[in-house]
């Protein structure tokens, strides 16, 4: 009897300790697979063994439709007496008026004989033919002239200038489109003025169209470039009028 009992506490014993080690292998079996579907929701979505859908690829930055870039620097600046600028002007802007590297050679392909120049500084604009300045736009504040279109819009077997540009400041601002005839050497403006926005030129069919555009630019070395929004209208000229047709 006492054997038969000594034996069954050996049992309860060993049974005890079996218990014991079930247990303990139950919860580091737990415990493991606990950490791996941590790993696994860290790592992301399961893809049943499937390669992953690749991230959409960012879209690029579209390209202006006409850019004006800052490396067409002019060779020598203007002399300051043909700037038809005022005292004040020559004397706070005088030092970068006088630095080839602060205009902007904004002449169009195909031209000849001629160059369109535009201060990064004030803005002001200008032909240059034959060592003479001719003022483009009005005013000095702004961003001076904004595109530039070489054409004959009279017909006459001579080549003129289209050209938009921006003048005013704060709630003053506007663009207007211009035409310079190299007969006589002045503009002729069109009644027509965008308040707050940006003019830009093409040539479609024959046609000169104005457009509207969106202007991107880099204020320390004066490169920009022009996106067109919204097409406006087409530009005739008549009677040495500069007309806009609106659609």
């Amino acid at each position: 009897m006492e054997q038969q009992s000594n034996w069954k506490k050996v049992i309860k014993k060993g049974a005890f300790v079996v218990v014991c080690i079930l247990a303990a292998l139950l919860l580091l079996a737990g415990a493991i697979y606990g950490t791996y579907r941590i790993q696994r929701c860290a790592s992301g979505p399961r893809t049943n063994g499937s390669t992953p859908e690749p991230t959409a690829t960012p879209e690029p930055t579209p390209l202006p439709n006409r850019l004006y870039e800052a490396e067409k620097h002019i060779a020598v600046a203007p002399p300051l007496d043909k700037l038809d600028l005022n005292d004040a002007h020559l004397e706070d802007y005088g030092p970068w008026l006088s630095d080839p590297e602060r205009w902007l050679d904004l002449t169009p392909e195909g031209a000849n004989g001629f160059t369109v120049i535009r201060s990064i500084d004030l803005g002001c604009s200008y032909v240059c033919e034959d060592g003479e300045y001719y003022r483009l736009g009005e005013g000095t504040d702004g961003k001076g002239v904004l595109d530039v279109l070489l054409t004959d819009l009279n017909w006459d077997d001579v080549p003129d200038l289209l050209y938009t540009y921006h003048f005013g400041a704060n709630e003053d601002q506007c663009a207007k489109v211009g035409w310079f005839d190299f007969d006589t050497h002045t503009s002729a403006l069109s009644d027509f003025q965008l308040q707050n926005g940006f003019l830009a030129l093409s040539e479609q069919d024959g046609e000169y169209v104005l457009f509207r555009a969106e202007r991107d630019a880099d204020l320390e070395t004066g490169t920009f470039g022009l996106t067109f929004t919204q097409r406006i209208g087409t530009l005739i000229e008549s009677r040495g009028r500069l007309i806009l047709v609106m659609e």
